[in-house]
C-alpha cells in the first residue's frame, strides 16, 4: 500500500509560478477579482468552488496568493509523469484518486486542515464545462463541519472560455455550525448543499453586476 507523502509547498516554485502566470491571467483571461478581503488572514481555511476548467485551481490560487498559501487535490493522472508530480507538488497540489474513496486524499486533505492551512476544494467532484452548477457531493461537506474550519465560498465564471472575461467573487464566511441532526453522511451532504447554494448565490450576484455594466 502505497503512503500519500506529506504535501508541502516550494515558495520559490510558487512565486515563479505567480510571475509566470500573471499575464495569462490578467491580460489573457482578462481576469477580475472580489472578495478578496473576505480571505481569513490565518487559521484552518477550506475554499470551496464551482469547478468549470483546468485553470479554476491556478487561478483561484492566483487570487488567493497574496494573502494565503492554499492546497488542492488534482486527479491522480496528472501525477504519472515525475518531473510533472514534483511540479505540482512544489506548487501545493496533491494527487486524489476519481470515481471512488480516496483515504490517502482523505488524510492529506485533514492534515493540510490541521495544520492550520488553506485547502480549496470543488463540492461538484469533476467539472462542468458548460458552466453550469452539477450536485454536490458529501466530501466537501464533511471537511467543512470539522471544528474550527472556516469555509469560504467561492464562485468563478469565464475560466472555460479562451480569452474569457474570467471573474472570481470570493464570499464570506459560510456558517455551518447549525448543521447538528443527522448522521454524519446526513449532515455532510447538508454541508455541501449549503456550500453549493452559496456559490450560486456569488455567481448570480456576479452576473446581475455584469448586465447593470454593459445595460
Amino acid at each position: 500500500m502505497s503512503t500519500q507523502p506529506e504535501v508541502s509547498m516550494n515558495m520559490a516554485v510558487r512565486n515563479l509560478a505567480r510571475v509566470l502566470l500573471a499575464p495569462v491571467f490578467w491580460l489573457g483571461f482578462r481576469l477580475r477579482c472580489r472578495g478578496t478581503e473576505n480571505i481569513p488572514p490565518s487559521g484552518a481555511v477550506l475554499f470551496v468552488a464551482n469547478h468549470i476548467s483546468m485553470w479554476d485551481p491556478p487561478m483561484i490560487g492566483f487570487v488567493i496568493a497574496p494573502r494565503r498559501r492554499m492546497f488542492f487535490m488534482a486527479k491522480r493522472e496528472l501525477f504519472a509523469n515525475p518531473i510533472a508530480a514534483k511540479v505540482f507538488r512544489a506548487g501545493g497540489a496533491f494527487p486524489v484518486e476519481r470515481g471512488g474513496v480516496d483515504r490517502e486524499a482523505i488524510r492529506a486533505a485533514r492534515d493540510i486542515l490541521g495544520r492550520g492551512e488553506a485547502l480549496l476544494m470543488f463540492p461538484e467532484g469533476t467539472r462542468y464545462r458548460n458552466g453550469e452548477l452539477g450536485p454536490a457531493m458529501p466530501g466537501a461537506g464533511a471537511f467543512g463541519l470539522a471544528d474550527d474550519v472556516q469555509v469560504i465560498p467561492v464562485a468563478i465564471s469565464g475560466s472555460n472560455r479562451r480569452f474569457g472575461p474570467a471573474s472570481i467573487t470570493i464570499g464570506g464566511r459560510l456558517d455551518l455550525s447549525d448543521i447538528t441532526t443527522g448522521s454524519r453522511a446526513e449532515r455532510s451532504q447538508i454541508a455541501a448543499d449549503r456550500m453549493m447554494g452559496a456559490i450560486a448565490a456569488l455567481l448570480e450576484r456576479d452576473r446581475q453586476r455584469r448586465n447593470v455594466v454593459s445595460a
